[in-house]
């Protein structure tokens, strides 16, 4: 019975239903932002990797070809996504691994090349749609968890999810070439 209940959920959004959209959403989201921790070991990842499947089923909707039941679909994207972003994380050196007297900052900071990359990313935080871009920068910048800018703007945390997945969607899109 779930299975035919989210079947007709997913013809609809196809036909581009955004309240059967937001249903399959509230339905999935939590258990599947849990399942992702697992792989990620990080609740804002995983939040990440499930606001960005979302995004992808969305503006894609109309070409949505689940053979599957939704849910193992649903799972089994995550999972896939999750040890992807897993592998691109593996390439990032983390600050907190350098040696204390490692001066990464001073040498960055001299160079034309971090000054570039960083007023790109600037200018494209700036060109993101107002909302999307006061939702990151409150959570980025400010460091408000969604919750905090959820209240503040008085608008759902659901919201702020969106909006903060449409935003890393844009600039991941636009800095996809770069090389961190």
């Amino acid at each position: 019975m779930e299975n035919e209940l989210d079947k007709m959920l997913l013809n609809r959004i196809r036909e581009g239903d955004s309240h059967a959209f937001e249903l399959l959403f509230n339905k999935y989201y939590a258990s599947l932002c849990l399942f992702a921790a697992k792989f990620t070991n990080n609740i804002d990842s995983a939040r990440e990797v499930v606001q960005s499947l979302f995004v992808y089923l969305w503006e894609n909707h109309a070409d949505l070809q689940i053979e599957q039941s939704v849910k193992a679909y649903l799972f089994a994207a995550v999972r896939r996504n999750c040890i992807r972003h897993v592998q691109q994380q593996r390439h990032l050196i983390s600050i907190d691994d350098l040696p204390e007297d490692f001066h990464i900052a001073d040498e960055f900071h001299d160079s034309l090349e971090w000054e570039e990359l960083n007023r790109q990313l600037h200018d494209a935080i700036e060109q993101l749609p107002a909302q999307c871009q006061k939702i990151f920068k409150m959570s980025r910048f400010e460091e408000m968890k969604y919750a905090e800018i959820a209240q503040t703007l008085q608008i759902s945390v659901k919201t702020v999810e969106a909006q903060m997945g449409k935003a890393l969607k844009i600039l991941r899109k636009k800095f996809k070439n770069h090389n961190f």
